[in-house]
C-alpha cells in the first residue's frame, strides 16, 4: 500500500478501478493543442491561445484584469504582492488551507495571522476573523477548498469594515457559484489554479483576476520586465480552452455523483459539508470526516479507490512562525480526520458510479 500522502491529494489504490481519465483524454484538446503547433503560435510570446483563454476568464469569472501566470501557487504570492503586503505586515488566513499560502506569507516578510475553520466547512470562520483585532493586519486569504463554498459574503464585508484586502484563492473552484456570483469574483484580487489535478487542468498554470486598477498597476510591475516574467504557453491555453467548454457539464457530473454518494452510503452521514455543497459547486474532492480516517483509506484504497487524507493542519505552527487566533479547534479536526475522494471518481456515471457507491458503502 502506497504510504499516507500529506499534500492533500488522494492516492488510488494498487488495484484503482478505470474511472474517467483525468487529466481528459478529449480529442478536442489534442486538436486545439495541433493547431496551436501548427500555426507557429506555440513558439510565441503571446499567441492567440492564450489571449482568447483570457477573455473567456474574464467572460466567464468578470475582473476587468486578468493575468495569466505559471502557477496559482505564484498567483496567491502575485495577488498579496499586489495587495500592497510588506515585510512586517499581518496576513489572516485558515489554520486549515492549502500550505503553500502560508508559504507564500513568509515569502514576503509579512507573518500569519492563524483563525479557525468555519464548523460547517474549511475556510475561513467569519465569528473568528472577526475576533481579529490588529492595526498590523493588511490582507485576508479566503479559500473555497473541494468544493465547499467559504461564506464569502460575510467575509467580504467584514474585509471592507475594516479595510482589508480580501484575496480570494478560487484555485479548486472553477465555474462555482456563490450567491449569484462565481467564485474569483468575490475578492478584490482573486486566484485560479490550472494544476495537474485541478477541475480545469493544463499541468501547471494560473490566472490573477481583479477589478481594482491600482491592485492590477501593481500586479503588472511585478509581471512585465517587460517581457512577462513567469507566462502560461501557448500550449497550455490551448489545453484549457476546450475544457471551458465542458466545464459546466463536468461539474454537473461531479455533483450528481457527490448527491449519489451521500444519499447511498450511511457513514457520509458524517459529510463534512453536504448541506454547504450544491448544484452549483465545482466539487473537488469529497471530503468525508472520520474518527478512524487512517483505518477508512486503508480499507477504501484496498477497494481501487482513489482517497487520501486532507492538508495537515497549520495549527501546530510554531509562535515563531505565525500567531493564532483562540485554539483553532476546528482546523485540529479537519487535520486529524478529513479524508478525501478524488474528482476522477465523481466523474463516474451510469454502473460505475452505482459500483463507487457499493464500494463505499461495503468499506464503511
Amino acid at each position: 500500500m502506497p504510504p499516507p500522502d500529506r499534500s492533500g491529494g488522494p492516492q488510488p489504490g494498487a488495484n484503482s478501478l478505470f474511472f474517467p481519465a483525468w487529466p481528459p483524454q478529449w480529442p478536442e484538446i489534442t486538436e486545439s493543442i495541433l493547431q496551436a503547433v501548427h500555426s507557429g503560435h506555440w513558439g510565441r510570446y503571446r499567441g492567440e491561445a492564450t489571449e482568447k483563454l483570457r477573455e473567456k476568464i474574464v467572460e466567464l469569472i468578470g475582473g476587468g484584469h486578468v493575468r495569466l501566470v505559471s502557477s496559482g501557487s505564484l498567483g496567491v504570492e502575485l495577488a498579496l504582492r499586489a495587495a500592497g503586503v510588506c515585510p512586517g505586515d499581518q496576513v489572516v488566513l485558515c489554520g486549515y488551507d492549502y500550505p503553500g499560502n502560508f508559504r507564500a506569507i513568509e515569502i514576503l516578510g509579512a507573518r500569519p495571522l492563524l483563525v479557525d475553520a468555519d464548523p460547517s466547512g474549511f475556510s475561513v470562520d467569519p465569528e473568528s476573523l472577526r475576533q481579529v483585532s490588529s492595526d498590523s493586519v493588511k490582507a485576508v486569504v479566503v479559500s473555497h477548498l473541494y468544493g465547499v463554498p467559504a461564506k464569502i459574503r460575510q467575509l467580504h464585508e467584514i474585509c471592507d469594515q475594516n479595510d482589508w484586502v480580501l484575496i480570494e484563492d478560487a484555485c479548486q473552484t472553477p465555474g462555482m457559484h456563490i450567491d449569484g456570483r462565481l467564485a474569483g469574483a468575490w475578492g478584490d484580487v482573486a486566484v485560479l489554479s490550472f494544476g495537474g489535478s485541478k477541475p480545469l487542468t493544463a499541468g501547471n498554470g494560473g490566472a490573477v483576476l481583479t477589478n481594482s486598477d491600482r491592485i492590477a498597476s501593481k500586479l503588472n510591475a511585478h509581471l512585465d520586465r517587460p517581457s512577462d516574467s513567469t507566462p502560461m504557453s501557448e500550449l497550455q491555453a490551448a489545453a484549457l480552452l476546450p475544457q471551458l467548454d465542458r466545464l459546466d457539464e463536468c461539474n454537473r457530473i461531479r455533483w450528481e455523483t457527490y448527491s449519489a454518494i451521500v444519499a447511498g452510503v450511511d457513514w457520509t452521514g458524517q459529510a463534512t459539508s453536504s448541506c454547504c455543497v450544491t448544484e452549483s459547486s465545482t466539487i473537488y474532492k469529497a471530503a468525508f470526516l472520520s474518527p478512524r480516517r487512517d483505518e477508512l483509506i486503508q480499507r477504501l484504497r484496498r477497494s481501487g479507490l482513489p482517497v487520501g487524507p486532507g492538508y495537515r493542519s497549520m495549527h501546530r505552527s510554531s509562535d515563531r512562525r505565525c500567531e493564532k487566533s483562540g485554539p483553532l479547534d476546528r482546523c485540529r479536526q479537519l487535520g486529524e480526520q478529513l479524508c478525501l475522494l478524488d474528482h476522477a471518481a465523481l466523474l463516474s456515471t451510469g454502473s460505475l458510479r452505482s459500483e463507487l457507491v457499493n464500494l463505499l458503502s461495503a468499506a464503511g
